[in-house]
């Protein structure tokens, strides 16, 4: 198994993360899924847009992109992470905690105090890495569809 690699996609890297994006959307929701048939309209300048505006992160195994995860920043204080995601093959390799560690390290950079992320309820493996990085359960006043997390950032 070659090395994995994190990488931050730019705007010039759009292709590649069209191709990524709409392969995690469909692995997770299918293609028939509202924000799929959303974002499989995006033209070049929509992705380029998402480049710049958000920090997009890949996890490359030898020369393939084989997961992914997303950040931007909410406010001078606040950074927001999501969109994890992995192909099924590459699952369980420690890549998740290496992506989300890359947009940790991204909102340390940039001077945020706090990361927050929502994920799924029943989603262990999601949970475990997001703890195993330090972030805790917030409470959101009973609302079970989701589960809201966060970091302090030392």
């Amino acid at each position: 198994m070659p090395a994995a690699r994190i990488t931050r996609l730019t705007e010039s890297d759009w292709e590649q993360f069209a191709e990524l994006r709409l392969r995690a959307l469909t692995d997770t929701f299918g293609t028939d899924d509202r924000q799929y048939l959303v974002e499989a309209r995006f033209t070049p300048t929509d992705w380029r847009r998402r480049l710049r505006d958000h920090a997009q992160f890949v996890a490359v195994l030898g020369d393939r992109p084989v997961g992914m995860v997303a950040a931007y920043q909410e406010s001078a204080e606040a950074a927001y992470v999501y969109s994890l995601w992995l192909e099924p093959e590459a699952r369980g390799r420690g890549l998740a905690r290496l992506l989300v560690s890359a947009a940790v390290d991204w909102g340390r950079r940039r001077g945020v105090r706090t990361a927050t992320l929502r994920m799924a309820p029943d989603n262990a493996a999601a949970r475990a890495v997001y703890e195993s990085l330090g972030f805790t359960e917030v409470p959101t006043g009973g609302a079970k569809s989701e589960v809201v997390m966060r970091l302090t950032i030392p």
